[in-house]
């Protein structure tokens, strides 16, 4: 691959999901984190979004969320990002989505139910969940479970 302007949707999904996972860390380990500028700021050119600057918002269901960033790519996509932490035992009720989202979980394990059946995914698992898809993402495990979301088109706000 030549450069950037040659990266496919999935590659760049791919490649912002590594970065989190790394935690914000460059390839020679050295921090490359700056300052959230503002969820939804893709205006001036790549950067890398502080988790650490933004503050995480607790759910009615114990769960909690951080929001990396909303919305519209150059290209005309409109995308969102956030990490979310389910305790053992949090109650999720399944809902249908109208976007495309890839799922990477950190830590823990996963119940992801879908299409009537139930898939497990651990920790550096990725889970795909198709536009259209009633699915219910669920703690499977002990301790938390801790995964990113980065959701795709369709109804992202």
């Amino acid at each position: 691959m030549a450069g950037m302007s040659g990266m496919t949707r999935r590659e760049v999904l791919v490649s912002g999901a590594a970065m989190v996972v790394a935690g914000g860390r460059s390839i020679d380990g050295q921090s490359a984190v700056t300052p959230l500028v503002g969820a939804g700021d893709f205006a001036g050119g790549s950067k890398v979004f502080s988790l650490a600057a933004v503050a995480a918002t607790k759910n009615a269901n114990g769960s909690e969320r951080k929001s990396v960033f909303d919305g519209k790519l150059a290209t005309g996509e409109v995308m969102s990002m956030h990490e979310s932490w389910s305790p053992e035992g949090t109650v999720v009720v399944p809902h249908k989505i109208s976007h495309s989202e890839v799922l990477v979980v950190l830590e823990g394990t996963m119940a992801f139910e879908h299409d009537g059946r139930v898939d497990k995914a651990v920790a550096g698992d990725v889970v795909y969940v198709a536009y259209g898809t009633t699915h219910a993402v669920k703690n499977g495990g002990t301790g938390t479970l801790r995964f990113m979301v980065v959701a795709v088109g369709g109804d992202v706000k």
